[in-house]
């Protein structure tokens, strides 16, 4: 049984979504959903790397402040299409912040400064923290509009997969986690001339 339209659920992007540069073997997580006020997530693998320099450096600086350079690289995503100058963060800290419980061991914002301080935030192999530049915005009825199109296979959400330190796999790792015939789509190559 597919996961409910809801906040924790990942919406993992079909290949009928593969003309659209902006979803392209994507997986959102759906923060905030409900019918008549549509839906909002962020991509969780599309880590910034490079393109992080296009951010204005007093911003970066003020939110990266404490970490050292080698870990917070690591830390910035490209949350959706929507907003680019809003920040979203995501943390695993429930005794720090008063963060918005997305499901167990997920928490969305919080208090910032507490949760820099942790000495967790700084070990890149098992992060902690993750920011989205950026998100992902439905209207009423577009969100569910574009799954009965077969346009994004609904998945439950998990913690793991979202920090994540291989962000490039996580469409196939989300995909394949659901067995069955989208254990065998999770193989197909991105270069069709491939496969």
């Amino acid at each position: 049984m597919p996961a409910p339209l809801a906040p924790g659920t990942f919406l993992i992007a079909s290949l009928t979504l593969e003309p659209d540069p902006n979803f392209t073997r994507t997986v959102v997580l759906i923060l905030s959903y409900h019918p008549d006020e549509g839906a909002r997530g962020v991509v969780i693998n599309r880590p910034m790397g490079e393109r992080l320099k296009m951010y204005p450096g007093e911003e970066l600086q003020h939110y990266s402040e404490g970490l050292e350079q080698t870990a917070y690289g690591g830390l910035f995503f490209e949350g959706g299409p929507v907003g680019l100058n809003s920040l979203i963060f995501l943390h695993r800290l429930e005794h720090l912040g008063e963060g918005r419980p997305i499901f167990q061991d997920l928490y969305a914002s919080g208090d910032l400064e507490a949760i820099r301080t942790h000495a967790a935030v700084m070990d890149p192999r098992q992060p902690v923290l993750r920011f989205y530049l950026g998100y992902a915005g439905w209207s009423p009825g577009q969100l569910e509009n574009e799954v009965a199109m077969s346009y994004w296979i609904l998945g439950p959400g998990s913690a793991d997969l979202v920090f994540s330190v291989e962000p490039d796999t996580i469409w196939q790792q989300a995909l394949y986690s659901l067995g069955g015939k989208y254990r065998a789509l999770s193989f197909i190559h991105e270069d069709a001339s491939a496969n």
